[in-house]
């Protein structure tokens, strides 16, 4: 413990560091920047975003380090919802230093972490050294706005804390497969969990609605808090193995929702 809170000491003041050197900085050298008119959810973390600075260089490799330890809990979560079997093949949005890909995806047939940092996916390859070498792991740099990948490619998807473009999600997940979105939850604490605004959605009920709008059945919801320090709202859905001839995605979801955990 003594060591987790050492390393988040030093990321905050690397990251205060350097976020005072960027804006005394900006305007004096040409910046990378991401492509015009891109969707600033995808963009914000990523290499040339407003906040690249956390995920990439000096404090983006600190974050490797400490991001594994204070995800274990979560990671335990999400792979209990996702029950993952040996013959899933498993994209993760957002994979950062991989730890959830090596520490609770290693029984899958062949796994695929996609970070737009580099920093993140340096980490990640060290982790998934040898199952990239035999062909059943791959890291992918790019954001989720368009993911690189072929339709139905995925049995099972996740994206742990972070952004994750949910036609695309459909697009490439497999009729049938699995979805794990989970979304930090950042408003006041005081409210009850099915009602806090989380970074990627809002509240439950309007959390649920854009993924039935996107075609998914949703399946439960259950939250993860943090004593004074926020929380998670995990969420899992599917994709019907076959399209529904009459029913409306909503009424889809109604019916099958209980076969989804």
């Amino acid at each position: 413990m003594r060591r987790v809170v050492l390393l988040t000491g030093v990321t905050l003041a690397a990251a205060a560091g350097v976020a005072f050197a960027r804006n005394r900085l900006r305007g004096r050298e040409p910046e990378s920047s991401p492509s015009p008119g891109a969707d600033p959810m995808f963009t914000r973390w990523a290499p040339g975003g407003p906040e690249d600075f956390w995920f990439n260089g000096p404090v983006g490799w600190v974050f490797a380090k400490i991001q594994p330890i204070g995800h274990a809990g979560l990671n335990t979560i999400v792979a209990g919802v996702l029950d993952l079997q040996p013959d899933d093949e498993l994209l993760d949005i957002g994979c950062g230093a991989g730890a959830f890909l090596a520490t609770k995806a290693g029984h899958v047939r062949r796994v695929v972490g996609l970070d737009p940092s580099r920093t993140m996916l340096h980490a990640a390859e060290k982790r998934l050294t040898e199952r990239i070498a035999a062909g059943t792991a791959r890291l992918v740099q790019a954001n989720a706005a368009d993911l690189p990948f072929h339709d139905d490619e995925f049995s099972a998807i996740t994206a742990i804390t972070a952004p994750a473009n949910l036609a695309e999600v459909f697009r490439v997940l497999r009729p049938g497969g699995r979805f794990v979105w989970v979304d930090e939850l950042v408003d006041d604490s005081r409210r009850p969990s099915a009602e806090r605004t989380g970074r990627f959605g809002s509240s439950e009920a309007a959390f649920r609605e854009i993924l039935v709008a996107a075609g998914f059945v949703v399946g439960a919801v259950s939250y993860k808090s943090y004593a004074g320090l926020g929380g998670e709202r995990i969420v899992s859905a599917r994709k019907l193995a076959v399209a529904p001839s009459s029913a409306t995605a909503g009424e889809a979801s109604a019916v099958e929702a209980d076969a989804v955990g």
